[in-house]
């Protein structure tokens, strides 16, 4: 009894851990930079992203601009689809019988569950992205004066705000691939599974984000 406790614990503790660093410092982080307007990398590389649209804009360059949205749907697509195979791996490998044993190791359990609610998660995520960058991709040569006629905004600020949208949704399922494969590490030991998240996190808070 004292042992499924402990154990009890121990998970609740690893999925808390999990969870605050993948969901929760993820979007504190994103709500912060925008809403906040802290100046975070990401908050630098927006500004020189919206130059880039409004120069590009200016100079009427929409064939630049279509070329560099398709090599952005091409990669997201890419993940996308990685991400729907492993997602049929896995399931095509597992039970849905919870009273039957599963075909492996890597295929039972908790930390089984949440790979596969990860990895859905990303897939929702660069789903959204891609609805996004195709957005942009067809609006480029659209009229402004419509584009402003209905958005409020100038085709400028629009787009590049659309752009940033995607991004961040793209970042999130980028990421979330990451952190799928790092739950991998909870089938050797727990402990050193949430020392690898909090890790992970930490490289990408200093790395990358700030």
């Amino acid at each position: 009894m004292i042992g499924e406790i402990k154990m009890n614990i121990v998970t609740l503790t690893a999925l808390l851990v999990f969870f605050l660093s993948f969901w929760g410092y993820h979007y504190l982080y994103l709500w912060f930079t925008k809403r906040r307007g802290i100046d975070t990398k990401k908050c630098r590389v927006d500004n020189a992203i919206h130059s880039w649209f409004r120069s590009a804009l200016e100079e009427k360059d929409h064939l630049l601009m279509v070329h560099q949205m398709r090599n952005v749907i091409m990669a997201v697509t890419f993940l996308a689809t990685t991400v729907v195979v492993l997602l049929g791996f896995l399931l095509g490998f597992s039970t849905l019988d919870v009273g039957e044993p599963t075909a492996g190791f890597i295929l039972e359990g908790v930390p089984f569950w949440l790979i596969v609610i990860t990895l859905i998660f990303s897939f929702l995520n660069l789903l959204l992205s891609l609805r996004h960058f195709i957005r942009i991709s067809f609006l480029i040569k659209a009229d402004p004066e419509a584009i402003e006629a209905i958005t409020g905004a100038s085709p400028q600020e629009y787009l590049s705000s659309l752009f940033t949208r995607g991004n961040d949704q793209y970042t999130i399922g980028r990421r979330g691939v990451v952190y799928a494969i790092v739950v991998l590490i909870w089938f050797l030991n727990v402990w050193v599974f949430v020392a690898s998240t909090i890790m992970v996190t930490s490289i990408f808070a200093l790395h990358n984000d700030l």
